[in-house]
């Protein structure tokens, strides 16, 4: 590993050598052309500078030469300028999953996977798997891709309800243009639980840090820095509040028109999880005091891949005893203001925002359930609170390896369509949403095993 650490070192050395060396170069002739010609008339229609070459007089073989080593500059550059901002849509799934395609294999295998802040590894249900749980999904074939390579070791990840099986592979891994080369992943081959038979996803695709990876796999973020394919190595999220409206997941600059106001930095506490401080909570501008005994407030983990908000079942338990909510949503408008006090800056939940509702199947009416869920995490990783999806529906959230921080802003959310969800909510048969929410917010961590 050193000895190939060393070579890619010496090879971006003599890359930069050779940059520098043309550089130079061209810096050099334009400087004694600009004093050749600085009195002359400026001729050029606006061009102040232009490089004349009609008095340099070469061989064939220095032609050539040039020529390759201009080249070689060139694709240099080039491979160093994808630095493309991408954006990948997000299918919101009764507002408990937000699935994206990704690309495996040459040519690409196109699958849905979770864009989970809450993991590192990467890992899809392959075409070798006989489970039942993985007839329901897309999966990828390895003989079909001409740069598929066999890693050669294997996989077991056991969890509260079953356990997936299988073994490590490499390949090109794509997500829209970006193309990144000798990308490990498990490839799944048994599925056993029943979160897999209600998934509408084939994988999962981690984006913390490489610290939380299991069987040394690169994270695929890791390896977008390393090939230097983003201008900036970063990487957020909008998630709508309503199926009508798309979400999507953006690598590069945080996209303006997805949220509103400033953006408030908080620095990553420990490169982990996508962890920070949480200074306290607030019931309608209310210190709830929960943080008090921590010298540094209470550690906040934010996680696309759990559909909820969970806390220590102490904490969510005194929510619960204050809130109140009605069964029948009735006292929605009498509940309180919900806020977050991360970097100093509050973040407020309204009721409608942390109260998930749904229509009871068998009478139409409207059915609402808190969106916490308890979860006691143990020494030395919690306890904590983990901020999920139903957080993030309020806030854009932006997540930036450069400088290991987390960025946080109002999201932009078009009111006019509220109207039109309710005009298709109507039409529609409730599938027992708020059952399945809370087991998929369940399972997901499961799936990602416990906390180390």
């Amino acid at each position: 590993m050193k000895k190939k650490m060393k070579q890619k070192k010496k090879m971006r050395v003599m890359r930069l050598t050779i940059a520098l060396f043309v550089c130079f170069s061209v810096s050099s002739s334009s400087s004694r052309d600009f004093e050749k010609n600085k009195d002359r008339p400026n001729n050029n229609n606006g061009i102040k500078h232009r490089i004349s070459l009609q008095h340099v007089s070469r061989t064939a073989d220095e032609e050539n030469d040039l020529f390759d080593r201009l080249h070689r500059v060139h694709e240099h550059v080039k491979a160093r300028r994808p630095r493309e901002e991408v954006a990948v849509g997000l299918q919101n799934i009764k507002n408990t999953q937000y699935v994206g395609r990704v690309g495996i294999g040459t040519p690409p295998q196109y699958l849905d996977v979770i864009f989970d802040t809450g993991s590192s590894n990467l890992w899809v249900t392959s075409c070798l798997c006989d489970s039942d749980a993985c007839q329901l999904h897309a999966c990828f074939d390895s003989s079909s891709s001409s740069s598929y390579k066999e890693v050669g070791y294997d996989v077991e990840v056991k969890f509260g309800t079953g356990n997936i099986e299988g073994f490590i592979s490499q390949d090109t891994f794509s997500l829209g243009p970006l193309k990144i080369r000798g990308q490990n992943f498990g490839e799944i081959t048994v599925e056993n639980g029943d979160v897999f038979h209600t998934a509408r996803f084939s994988g999962i695709m981690g984006l913390a840090f490489p610290s939380l990876s299991a069987y040394d796999f690169t994270p695929v973020f890791d390896n977008i820095m390393a090939q230097d394919l983003l201008a900036e190595p970063m990487f957020s999220f909008y998630f709508s509040k309503l199926p009508v409206q798309e979400s999507a997941l953006f690598f590069g600059a945080p996209d303006p028109s997805f949220y509103v106001g400033n953006i408030t930095w908080v620095p990553v506490a420990k490169q982990f999880y996508w962890e920070t401080r949480l200074e306290d909570i607030e019931l309608d501008g209310v210190r709830q005091h929960f943080c008090d005994n921590y010298e540094n407030g209470c550690k906040i983990v934010f996680d696309t891949g759990t559909s909820l908000i969970t806390g220590p079942y102490s904490n969510i338990g005194t929510l619960l005893d204050k809130f109140h909510i009605d069964p029948d949503c009735t006292n929605l408008n009498n509940l309180p203001k919900l806020t977050f006090i991360v970097g100093g800056t509050p973040f407020h939940l309204e009721p409608e925002d942390y109260v998930m509702q749904s229509n009871t199947e068998s009478t139409g009416l409207k059915h609402c359930k808190p969106g916490f869920m308890p979860l006691d995490v143990p020494p030395p990783r919690g306890p904590l609170w983990i901020l999920g999806d139903l957080f993030m529906r309020k806030f854009y959230c932006i997540f930036d390896r450069a400088n290991n921080r987390i960025g946080l802003a109002y999201a932009r959310h078009d009111p006019a369509l509220a109207e039109i969800e309710s005009v298709v909510s109507s039409s529609r048969k409730d599938k027992k949403e708020m059952t399945m929410s809370e087991k998929i917010a369940r399972e997901m961590n499961l799936l990602r095993g416990p906390p180390v």
